[in-house]
């Protein structure tokens, strides 16, 4: 306690003290009301005597007190350098810390993005015949199908009667054509022949007959001149003769036809012939071929291989050249569609790191890298598409929603960890910095983000190689001594 407070205080108590005795002894006379007048006299001088202590004691009381308030101001500049009291403070222990150092870190600056799972090709599959009822289904939504493998069956029995009257037709064309090519036979030659002698043994008789009946009618023409026979039995010869010359006619073209004939025969085929055979051959054997194209598209076979994602076929149905059957993902192949914004494009170049994480799913997490930059950019959003390569995941979907981390550039930044630094009720940070004789300072720092292995950019206030307080710091003052670890 201060002395010249101390003196203020001892002399207010000393007033105190003496008007309370005054009061207390006038009080005792003053309650004696049985005293004789002589005696009563007596106590009124006394009484008066004690009044006059009281009055007295109280203005020696103010003076004093009066005094006191004047000496302490100039007891307070003029204080003794004999009777000032030390304060002295015992020396504060060395408190054991651990320590660290300030190193630099490679700092990779990301950007965020999502996007949506898309397939890389997706491809519909359709029936080439449209009116056909659906038999069978041998495929459903998430299977694999390969090339070739049968997926649909239609109604076909229309276009196997069709195939086989194409069948017949090709049939019949080859055997033309073998008998063309085989030549003629002996017997056919010798029967041409036969023919050819008949033919000519018909015109002479019908030669012969001719040449009676022209007689005829001349020896009737006399006859009829000479009015022996009439006119009408003239007009018959006439008649008859007429008949004759035609059937001559007709053996002389019959003879012609049997004489080519043998000529064709003895000839063989003509080039002509065998090349027309051949040429119906072709066109029999393409109409089979198109009839059998047209049975196997009642047929839908898978084109590649890949995912069914979609199914839209459906037992009796019919059908039609709008709507597909299935919807198939070549290879199972995903991709994902990141939208960046525009401002960002100067930051994004193709071969890049993006690590791909879910919000969904905290266990789908891995790396790729972008493959595509699509040229066009949203005219509504002002957005850029990214194209990034999935890997084979039986957890990614078409249509999920991913989030991407790309690493635009790297940098090297100072770090301390993340337990050295002290944060402030201002927003600040605080670090100990160990000084070469033992003890610390307390320095203000400006940090930056928090790094991976428990680590903090720092940003202003500390230079590489610097050594800081680790553990310990929570205990720590500006200056105080430390001691480390051996």
């Amino acid at each position: 306690m201060d002395a010249h407070y101390c003196f203020f205080v001892n002399v207010k108590l000393l007033y105190v003290r003496t008007i309370l005795k005054i009061i207390v002894a006038n009080n005792s006379l003053n309650q004696d009301s049985v005293l004789s007048t002589e005696k009563k006299k007596n106590v009124f001088s006394r009484g008066f005597f004690k009044d006059k202590q009281l009055i007295l004691g109280i203005a020696m009381g103010m003076m004093i007190t009066f005094g006191a308030i004047k000496l302490l101001p100039m007891l307070s500049t003029e204080e003794s350098p004999t009777t000032a009291t030390p304060i002295t403070q015992s020396p504060k222990t060395p408190q054991t810390v651990t320590v660290t150092s300030v190193e630099t870190y490679p700092l990779k600056h990301t950007l965020e993005a999502t996007g949506t799972i898309v397939p890389v090709e997706s491809i519909p599959i359709y029936s080439q015949k449209t009116g056909l009822q659906i038999l069978e289904i041998f495929a459903d939504e998430g299977e694999w199908i390969n090339p070739g493998q049968t997926l649909v069956s239609l109604d076909n029995s229309v276009e196997q009667a069709q195939l086989q009257q194409a069948k017949a037709r090709v049939a019949k064309h080859e055997a033309r054509l073998a008998e063309l090519r085989a030549g003629n036979r002996v017997e056919e030659i010798a029967q041409a022949k036969a023919s050819v002698q008949q033919m000519e043994a018909n015109l002479a008789q019908a030669e012969a007959d001719l040449t009676l009946a022209q007689e005829r009618v001349q020896r009737n023409q006399s006859l009829e001149a000479e009015s022996v026979i009439t006119r009408d039995r003239l007009d018959e010869v006439i008649n008859e003769e007429r008949i004759k010359r035609g059937t001559l006619e007709e053996n002389q073209a019959r003879l012609t036809e049997a004489k080519e004939k043998l000529a064709q025969l003895e000839a063989g085929p003509r080039r002509e012939t065998i090349a027309q055979a051949v040429a119906e051959l072709a066109e029999a054997k393409a109409e089979y071929q198109v009839r059998l194209a047209q049975l196997e598209n009642t047929k839908i076979i898978s084109p590649v291989r890949g995912k069914i994602t979609k199914r839209e076929a459906k037992l009796g149905d019919i059908t039609t050249a709008s709507r597909p059957l299935f919807t198939v993902i070549e290879n199972g192949r995903l991709e994902l569609q990141i939208k960046i914004p525009e401002t960002q494009l100067t930051r994004i170049r193709r071969g890049q790191t993006v690590l791909i994480t879910s919000d969904k799913d905290p266990t789908l997490k891995f790396q790729t890298k972008i493959r595509e930059i699509e040229p066009l950019i949203d005219e509504t959003s002002r957005q850029a598409t990214l194209v990034v390569d999935l890997p084979s995941n039986p957890s990614l979907k078409p249509g999920m929603f991913l989030r991407g981390t790309i690493v635009t550039r790297i940098s090297n930044t100072l770090s301390v960890p993340l337990e050295s630094v002290l944060p402030q009720e201002d927003g600040s940070a605080l670090v100990y910095l160990v000084k070469p004789d033992n003890t610390v300072e307390a320095r203000r720092v400006e940090t930056g983000e928090i790094l991976s292995n428990q680590r903090i950019e720092i940003l202003k206030g500390l230079r590489e190689g610097e050594t800081l307080v680790l553990k310990g710091t929570a205990y720590l003052k500006d200056g105080d001594p430390i001691v480390l670890p051996q």
